[in-house]
């Protein structure tokens, strides 16, 4: 209930109830049957109930090295029921190693090179981990006049003034490039030992699949496990094509995915599930995945310390950033004990007017059954007051 609906609501009671017993028994039991009224039905128990709750939680969640951005996303997190999580550098630890080169109609080594110059510039870890690998054999890169990163997709590029593409193969193809058949089958093999193969198109025709791989977390799958003995639903959302994504998720034992996603398309998908009455809390720590952070009820921003995520004079403010995602769970339990809190401080408060509404309200009449001054009402206001106080102190 709305702090300022009640006070609205106290002084149209106060004013009518003010005016009767003026017109009827003059100004004086006006004023004392007025001002009874007044405190009897204000929000003061109300507005007790959550912010000490509140601030002892914060810094219950402080105290575990993590930060809270926003605290009205206390009683939102409470109410999570499904976490949606990215895959690179989350689920697996990001340290990228080329493991096949399979190239058509051009040798491993110019392959290599193609993809190289392409992702000489680039930000995605997939990329610096295929320029580091030429550099590494010593490949020469080839002429490249311009290149463009698509965030979740791949590069594109001008490679010997010849439009190039590397990146998801479902993206590469949509480029309007020709991919054999047995470049399609190669993809899906890979694909289900959980490998990232990237397509590499020249012209119109693909020239060969650059594959990547990177170690799971062994700390990952049990924060998904401990996401599941709590009931919470779990959905992988990544830019990593079907097959890879769905053996990820098979070993990670997710409940849904959602693959060949780009930043947009991730943001677009949690907002579809929270349409659909989920209550989605995103944990993530990195920067493609903001768009998702900021569309989900609770984001939570997994800080580690290594990574510069957002300026610290950003707009852009996560709900809470912990150090770990084991965090998580932890800060939501804190977060439940302090809406169970509240609740029960609501409660009280509610009591409060059942027990001092009818007693205050009976001043109106010239013989009321109870005498009840406003050292009465504000007596009473004061005990509740003091009720609620102590059992917030329930969250330390």
């Amino acid at each position: 209930m709305k702090i300022k609906v009640v006070l609205l609501f106290d002084l149209v009671a106060t004013a009518i109830f003010t005016s009767h017993v003026f017109f009827s028994r003059g100004d004086e039991p006006a004023f004392f049957a007025g001002l009874t009224i007044l405190i009897a039905l204000s929000p003061i128990c109300l507005a007790l109930s959550s912010p000490l709750v509140i601030l002892l939680s914060k810094r219950a969640v402080e105290s575990e090295n993590s930060k809270v951005n926003n605290t009205d996303a206390f009683l939102t997190l409470a109410e999570v029921d499904t976490v949606a999580m990215p895959l690179n550098r989350f689920l697996t630890d990001g340290d990228y190693f080329v493991t096949d080169l399979v190239p058509e109609g051009l040798s491993q080594s110019v392959l290599l090179s193609f993809a190289a110059t392409a992702e000489q510039n680039a930000s995605h870890a997939l990329g610096k981990t295929i320029y580091k690998a030429a550099v590494g054999r010593g490949l020469r890169l080839q002429s490249l006049s311009a290149s463009h990163e698509v965030p979740g997709r791949g590069v594109e590029a001008i490679v010997n003034n010849t439009p190039m593409w590397i990146g998801n193969p479902d993206w590469v193809k949509k480029q309007g490039v020709s991919v054999s058949s047995s470049l399609l089958t190669k993809i899906d093999q890979l694909s289900v030992h959980g490998k990232t193969p990237l397509l590499l198109g020249l012209g119109k025709n693909a020239r060969g699949i650059i594959t990547l791989k990177d170690a799971v977390k062994l700390e990952s799958k049990e924060f998904v496990s401990m996401l599941k003995r709590k009931n919470l639903g779990t959905i992988l959302i990544t830019a990593s094509n079907k097959k890879t994504a769905k053996t990820f998720a098979k070993n990670f034992s997710l409940d849904e995915v959602k693959s060949g996603l780009s930043p947009e398309d991730k943001a677009r998908e949690i907002q579809i599930y929270r349409t659909k009455g989920r209550t989605i809390a995103v944990v993530a720590d990195e920067f493609h995945d903001l768009p998702a952070l900021v569309n989900a009820d609770v984001s939570v921003f997994v800080n580690d310390g290594t990574k510069n995520f957002l300026n610290e004079n950003s707009e852009i403010k996560m709900d809470f950033e912990i150090p770990s995602p084991e965090k998580f769970l932890i800060i939501r339990d804190i977060a439940i004990r302090a809406a169970n809190l509240i609740k029960i401080n609501r409660r009280i408060a509610y009591l409060s007017w059942l027990v001092l509404i009818p007693p205050s309200l009976s001043q109106i009449f010239e013989n009321p059954p109870i005498y009840f001054p406003p050292i009465a009402a504000a007596g009473g206001v004061l005990i509740f007051s003091a009720i609620i106080l102590a059992n917030s102190l329930r969250a330390k």
